[in-house]
C-alpha cells in the first residue's frame, strides 16, 4: 500500500524526472484551470499541504502520466511483505519476488514505449 506522506515525494520525483521546475508546473497547472503558487506546490511536495483529487488529476495531465504512476512502486514493493505476513513459504516468497521484478520491468517498458510514442507524435512532455 502507498503511504500518504510519500505522495509529495513522488510528485517531486516525477516533476524532476520530467525536467520541470516548480514554476513551470504551476504555469502548466494554470492551463488546466488549477491556480496555485509555486510555494503551494513546494508545500505539497514536502507534505506540508495535502493535495486534492482535482489537483492530482491536473498534475497527471501536466506530467502526461497515469494516476497509477503515483502509486505503483509502493504497491509493488509491498507484495512480498504482504504474503510474508500470511506465512507463505520461503519458496513462494522467492517466486513472488521474481514475479514482482517481472512486473516492474513491464511497467518500465511501458513507460519507455509511451515516451517513444510521444516523441514520434511530436508530443512535448
Amino acid at each position: 500500500m502507498w503511504k500518504e506522506y510519500e505522495l509529495g515525494k513522488k510528485i517531486k520525483h516525477i516533476r524532476e524526472e520530467k525536467g520541470l521546475s516548480q514554476s513551470q508546473v504551476v504555469e502548466k497547472l494554470t492551463e488546466e484551470k488549477i491556480y496555485m503558487s509555486r510555494e503551494t506546490l513546494s508545500k505539497i511536495e514536502n507534505n506540508s499541504r495535502s493535495i486534492s483529487a482535482i489537483e492530482l488529476n491536473a498534475l497527471c495531465k501536466v506530467f502526461n502520466v497515469d494516476i497509477g504512476d503515483f502509486f505503483h512502486e509502493e504497491e509493488l514493493d509491498d507484495m512480498v511483505t504482504f504474503f510474508r505476513k500470511r506465512n507463505f513459504s520461503e519458496n513462494s516468497l522467492e517466486e513472488i519476488s521474481e514475479l514482482q521484478e517481472i512486473v516492474k520491468m513491464f511497467i518500465n517498458q511501458e513507460k519507455i514505449y509511451k515516451e517513444e510514442e510521444n516523441k514520434e507524435n511530436g508530443v512535448i512532455i
